[in-house]
């Protein structure tokens, strides 16, 4: 029996659920030894116990399983299992990512730039014309990059759509069975993404219910497996917002386009910036420089450098160049530590000054950057 089918079994399981799924791999060992597991061990782990109980004795669930090993094979889908070889490493760090994944398409998931794009399924045309040039200002400035989304209607698809004009591979997110695309006509775009070296991701089986909850949680993989995360366009509420929150409690970087204030299209974005949940953005080079990916830019141009002997800046701001040159990206309390005999006024009017001057910069979480 392919190992495959245990863990197939374990996921479908009602009441399971990736988090105790790996939890209980993880303590039994692999999945074959949870279904297979004494009785009264598995009653001492309370009601999820019950559920293993009841479920290792419905015939169905083996059934779907092997009848979903022989499509998995018959379509060359790559299954990755949580903690083994081809499992994005992005994701192993997020505490809810699926215990198992279906991939359809040669994309790598680990290429060096991972950048989700998310938004209103009502979209605008502004919405749309900011994310094609966005998307195509990254191909001509940024290496080895790949566009993630869910291939909904709105800026999912334009998202996509943007990508294959660009010629950079792009993967959808989606939140059904690789039997099936949804919505329907968006099996060209789907068929054409794969041909030009992206692909498909998903969590579920083909014997999985298709449900309006499936779309939320396939949001968190979105989000984890990115490097920075970006609403295009979003109303007040909305799936997008809950891709952007969930990266944030990822530790991955948020940022939005702004809008018209008279747009209920870019209100979501809007009230993302101004709470500072999400860095203001309006190209390529602004996430590059927000994302300090300037060494990976195809132009030399976007490249940056100071000349720390410009006669223009005080030997103050000589110093605070130095040492963020040194150290790396600093607040500005850390700046206070290291300068103990600087006033605290006089450091942010410098650091003011080398703002201006285009110098550093001030990133959403506070840091200072060289530019």
């Amino acid at each position: 029996m392919s190992p495959l089918i245990p863990l197939l079994v374990l996921n479908a399981i009602r009441g399971v659920g990736s988090i105790r799924a790996r939890h209980l791999i993880d303590a039994f060992g692999s999945a074959e030894a949870v279904l297979e597991a004494d009785s009264n061990v598995l009653l001492q782990a309370g009601a999820v116990g019950q559920m293993i109980l009841d479920g290792r004795k419905d015939t169905r669930l083996f059934d779907d399983a092997q009848r979903e090993l022989e499509f998995i094979e018959a379509h060359h889908i790559k299954p990755f299992v949580f903690g083994q070889e081809g499992y994005p490493k992005r994701l192993l760090k997020c505490p809810d990512a699926p215990t198992v994944l279906f991939k359809l398409g040669d994309i790598d998931l680990e290429a060096t730039h991972v950048i989700s794009i998310v938004g209103t399924r009502q979209c605008t045309q502004y919405g749309r014309d900011i994310v094609h040039r966005f998307v195509k200002e990254l191909n001509e400035t940024l290496s080895n990059v790949i566009i993630v989304s869910g291939l909904a209607l709105g800026i999912d698809v334009e998202s996509h759509k943007a990508a294959l004009e660009s010629g950079i591979p792009t993967l959808a997110v989606v939140a059904h069975g690789l039997d099936r695309i949804y919505p329907n006509n968006h099996r060209g775009i789907a068929k054409e993404m794969i041909k030009q070296g992206g692909g498909l991701l998903t969590e579920y089986v083909t014997s999985a219910p298709f449900e309006r909850g499936n779309f939320l949680a396939r949001n968190r993989i979105i989000a984890g497996l990115a490097d920075a995360v970006i609403v295009a366009e979003s109303k007040e509420k909305g799936g997008s917002l809950v891709t952007a929150s969930i990266a944030l409690d990822y530790g991955r970087d948020v940022f939005a386009f702004p809008g018209r204030i008279s747009d209920d299209r870019s209100n979501g974005c809007n009230r993302l910036i101004r709470l500072n949940r999400a860095g203001l953005i309006t190209s390529a080079q602004d996430l590059i420089e927000a994302m300090n990916w300037q060494s990976a830019c195809k132009s030399a141009a976007i490249q940056q450098t100071l000349n720390f002997e410009e006669d223009h800046v005080s030997p103050l701001g000589r110093k605070i160049l130095d040492i963020i040159r040194d150290r790396g990206d600093l607040r500005l309390s850390q700046l206070c530590d290291i300068l103990p005999n600087t006033e605290r006024t006089a450091l942010l009017e410098e650091l003011l000054d080398l703002e201006m001057s285009d110098k550093i910069r001030n990133t959403p979480g506070g840091l200072y950057q060289l530019r």
